[in-house]
């Protein structure tokens, strides 16, 4: 089953094509599947993050920028899920440029707290 969402181009890379997007809608996707086998579903909001091949078909994302730092959380602290998602590296890197080009970041950061080290 195809989805249409609605993006905003942000940079087209000239050698792969690919183009980063912001999305110009909430939405949700379903794609993969949990433990247990049930489908998974992803939802994001306004201004999430996504990398389109030039076909427009979607290869990493949208995912909302505060969810791919607890990603990048969860491979810090060992997550093994995490550490091999078939995705992680193209959904950071989507994220870390997509961070770069669209600062200040879309959205509102959920309260952090600092740790006594």
């Amino acid at each position: 089953m195809t989805e249409k969402i609605t993006v905003t181009v942000v940079k087209t890379f000239p050698v792969s094509g690919r183009s980063l997007c912001l999305t110009d809608e909430s939405g949700a996707l379903t794609g993969g599947v949990h433990k247990d086998g049930s489908p998974l579903s992803q939802s994001f909001t306004v201004g999430a993050v996504a990398l389109q091949e030039k076909d427009g078909s979607c290869i990493a994302g949208p995912v909302d920028f505060w969810d791919v730092i607890g990603f990048a959380e969860r491979i810090i602290e060992g997550d093994q899920r995490a550490l091999t998602a078939p995705v992680a590296s193209l959904l950071l890197a989507t994220a870390l440029v997509g961070i770069a080009r669209t600062w200040p970041l879309p959205g509102t950061a959920p309260a952090m707290t600092r740790e006594a080290v």
